[in-house]
């Protein structure tokens, strides 16, 4: 790692040395094509120090280990890919070696073209891995939310994982395709097999048109990635829980993997037939190499650190990471818990049973006396009133009622069958039946439907 570290360093200053150089065995590029190579030593540089912090991260982080374990081939196929491209343009960039051109070269026909297959082949491999890593995240973040609600919520939904893998089978095969598709071109142009001009421009098409399907599905993963966290994050926020790293993965990651995808398709197009124009001078396509260089690769690697940003606080994989949010406070009246015989006439807040609940034991009724006082039980028994309180006693499910001694009714009530002296007024369950109006006897007890403060939850 250290004479690699240590190659990079001295890249910096090889750009601009060379510039002063008038030896044609020398690395002489341009500004652009300097400007570029800078660009690449820097990406290298950034490479080697995130597989460092990778390797910390994947000893650090036990239990969540996958998405560094994919992060680790992700950063070597990027690096080799930008090294790759490095050597491209120094060997392009040596007048002796005239590198640019296919047969005039002094170096073997097949080594720039080898060159370049394995720095854009390594580059598609390694956006796909990226795709990986970033839904390797996702998952770990569904198994954290099934864990935190008991597997009432979260887990992996078949669809997600169809689309996922998907979306990286068929981007992994058509750029590996595209790729070996130019090699093939490249490799038969070099025997003694030779192409016409149609035959050779028909390959060239159907080698762009492969790359420009590998780059429609690297824009979907995009667009996947974007959903998949979407509704995610709505899966923890019907918990009631917030998970850090899913709220860090829609507010950053998702706009930053979005931009990452409208890049990709605005450089697709600028580098297509209707976009940089084949006349154009060797300067403007420099520029827009830079500019993908920049663009592109930049914010590919600014998401590597962002995921590997995420290993520094380790109680963010954990339960320390998820907290709860304040659950909403309903309103009930505080009190004794009641049942009453008869139901409330009256509306009045909280919860009521439309019918007694035979099996708890009920108290006695609640009596109003003119004086509006209220009396919580019935008045005792005494030694006296034995036998009648024993014939008050009803059938299973029905409670002593409060005991008083009203007048003796007139003879018109005794002979029309009303309850006389000493006997008590039957109440079946879940009902009152005062006595009739012509009836001369009075209750001192009238039953109220109760206030407020005195109901309770059923």
């Amino acid at each position: 790692m250290l004479p690699v570290l240590t190659c990079i360093l001295f890249s910096f200053f090889l750009p601009a040395s060379c510039q002063f150089s008038s030896n044609p065995d020398a690395f002489s590029p341009d500004g652009l094509t300097a400007g570029l190579f800078a660009v690449l030593c820097i990406f290298s540089l950034l490479y080697g120090l995130m597989a460092i912090w990778t390797i910390v991260a994947l000893i650090g982080l036990r239990g969540h280990r996958s998405p560094y374990g994919l992060l680790i081939p992700t950063i070597l196929f990027l690096s080799w890919s930008n090294a790759a491209y490095m050597v491209v343009l120094i060997l392009d960039n040596i007048p002796s070696l005239n590198g640019s051109s296919f047969y005039g070269s002094d170096l073997p026909v097949l080594l720039m073209p080898s060159f370049g297959f394995v720095s854009n082949l390594l580059y598609d491999w390694g956006t796909v891995l990226q795709f990986l890593v970033i839904v390797a995240v996702l998952w770990d973040r569904e198994s954290a939310l099934r864990k935190a609600t008991e597997g009432k919520s979260g887990g992996r939904h078949w669809i997600f994982t169809a689309v996922h893998a998907t979306l990286a089978t068929l981007t992994f095969i058509f750029g590996t395709a595209s790729e070996a598709f130019g090699m093939d071109t490249n490799v038969k142009l070099s025997q003694s097999l030779r192409f016409t001009r149609r035959e050779y421009f028909h390959r060239l098409l159907v080698r762009q048109q492969l790359d420009y399907v590998f780059n429609t599905f690297a824009i979907l993963m995009t667009i996947d990635v974007a959903v998949t966290t979407f509704f995610l994050w709505r899966k923890w926020k019907k918990a009631g829980i917030s998970d850090k790293i899913t709220n860090l993965f829609l507010y950053v990651l998702v706009p930053l993997y979005s931009v990452y995808g409208l890049v990709l398709m605005i450089f697709v197009i600028l580098f297509s037939p209707s976009g940089i124009s084949r006349s154009a001078k060797y300067s403007v396509f420099e520029g827009a190499y830079l500019a993908f260089a920049i663009l592109v690769t930049g914010i590919s690697i600014a998401i590597l650190i962002f995921i590997l940003s995420l290993s520094v606080k380790k109680a963010l994989w954990g339960d320390v990471g998820e907290t709860l949010k304040p659950t909403q406070q309903h309103w009930a009246p505080q009190g004794q818990h009641y049942v009453y015989a008869s139901p409330p006439q009256v509306p009045q807040a909280g919860y009521y049973s439309s019918a007694p609940q035979w099996q708890e034991p009920q108290p006695a009724f609640y009596g109003q006396f003119p004086s509006m006082q209220m009396y919580p039980a019935s008045p005792p028994l005494q030694p006296a009133d034995s036998a009648s309180a024993h014939q008050s006693i009803s059938t299973q499910g029905q409670f002593p009622q409060p005991m008083y001694s009203p007048p003796a009714p007139s003879e018109s009530a005794a002979h029309q069958g009303y309850v006389g002296h000493g006997q008590q007024y039957e109440s079946t369950p879940g009902s009152y039946s005062p006595p009739p109006a012509s009836a001369h006897v009075q209750s001192p007890v009238q039953h109220h439907p109760g206030t407020p403060e005195k109901m309770g939850l059923l």
